[in-house]
């Protein structure tokens, strides 16, 4: 993860290093495959009720756009489609001065659409995002392991592939299942197209475990190897090659090599 739990960050920073709006509440850098969401606690005023839900555990996120029905536009369209676009997400929560806590990395669970008001307190439709800590989602994706181990190449990629948008109608407690079966189904897609070797140097996996030969996944193009992915977005890796990628003086290049082999 790229920041730290419970760390205090100047939004100012954050700005510097990354870019990104340095206004809005959902803050989308150009040159980064982040997408950050600024909770200012001060938004109930234009018709926004944002936090954490203790029945579900779920962070709900009112979209951006102050008057006039929201619509999937600028930072909605960005939080919408983050999983297939590779963006991943961080929540910070504001402290005053300009100071904001990182809460923590979120992955879309869903959305619905709200009747709320307007800051000239005119009704209108919200979009009401879902989110879920990508931690919990990873942890409990691993109940899946025994059902995705058996599937073919093909099943797999159907799960991996499913539409992350997650239409309305379905329960959260349903769309929560979901992404954590393509959690699985990605990461076993992933390890099978692979074949229990190094898709970096070829060599086979360096030792096995309980679940079978050991090798990492590496986002071929986040900032990030966590949360979801596409299968053709991501690689299976032994440890020093995935190392490498991370820390070698050469790990740009040796990516860009990678990313090559894989799509020719």
């Amino acid at each position: 993860m790229l920041f730290e739990k419970n760390k205090l960050y100047k939004r100012s920073v954050l700005h510097d290093q990354y870019g990104g709006s340095r206004q809005r509440g959902i803050s989308t850098p150009n040159k980064h495959k982040l997408i950050f969401i600024f909770d200012s606690g001060m938004d109930e005023e234009f018709g926004y009720k944002n936090g954490w839900s203790e029945d579900d555990g779920l962070y709900y996120y009112s979209g951006e756009g102050q008057e006039g029905n929201q619509s999937f536009s600028f930072g909605n369209k960005a939080l919408l489609n983050h999983i297939e676009n590779g963006e991943d997400v961080y929540l910070f929560e504001s402290l005053g001065k300009g100071n904001y806590r990182f809460v923590d990395q979120l992955i879309l669970i869903g959305y619905d659409i709200q009747f709320g008001i307007d800051k000239h307190h005119n009704q209108r439709e919200v979009i009401v995002f879902a989110f879920e800590p990508l931690h919990v989602v990873q942890e409990e994706a691993h109940h899946f392991a025994s059902t995705m181990r058996y599937k073919t190449v093909e099943e797999l990629n159907e799960i991996a592939l499913r539409d992350p948008k997650r239409a309305t109608g379905l329960s959260m407690p349903a769309r929560k299942l979901q992404v954590r079966e393509q959690t699985a189904a990605l990461y076993y897609a992933v390890l099978a197209r692979a074949n229990n070797c190094c898709e970096a140097c070829g060599n086979q996996a360096p030792f096995e475990t309980e679940e079978g030969p050991y090798l990492e996944l590496h986002s071929l193009y986040k900032e990030s190897d966590d949360g979801l992915s596409r299968p053709d977005q991501v690689a299976a890796l032994c440890p020093n090659c995935h190392a490498r990628m991370h820390k070698g003086k050469d790990g740009a290049d040796y990516n860009k090599q990678l990313i090559h082999k894989l799509t020719t």
